[in-house]
């Protein structure tokens, strides 16, 4: 139902919306405390959360980008998620040509 947390709670497991009171567990690990960009957790956000001036492949190494991945695994990783995906032959477009 609407308006009921979902969202909220959500963005709390990713690390986007501070903890007020309680504790958030993934596992065996209390997250609290810990960066979202330590969490290794990913959003797909309802309105398509893009960079309007990055290519869907730029969109999608983005984050690996910035955890350092070596290129060749983000390129890899890309790949096989475009696959899966079906959307290989968008790579190379930015959003507003999709």
């Amino acid at each position: 139902p609407s308006g009921c947390g979902k969202s909220t709670t959500l963005r709390m497991i990713a690390g986007l919306e501070d903890i007020t009171s309680g504790e958030l567990w993934i596992g065996d690990k209390l997250m609290n405390d810990v960066e979202p960009k330590d969490r290794d957790i990913a959003m797909v956000f309802q309105n398509y959360a893009l960079y309007p001036h990055m290519t869907v492949y730029e969109n999608m190494a983005f984050s690996l980008k910035l955890k350092k991945v070596p290129k060749d695994e983000i390129d890899r990783k890309v790949k096989q998620a475009a696959e899966i995906l079906d959307i290989t032959q968008y790579l190379d477009r930015k959003p507003k040509a999709l």
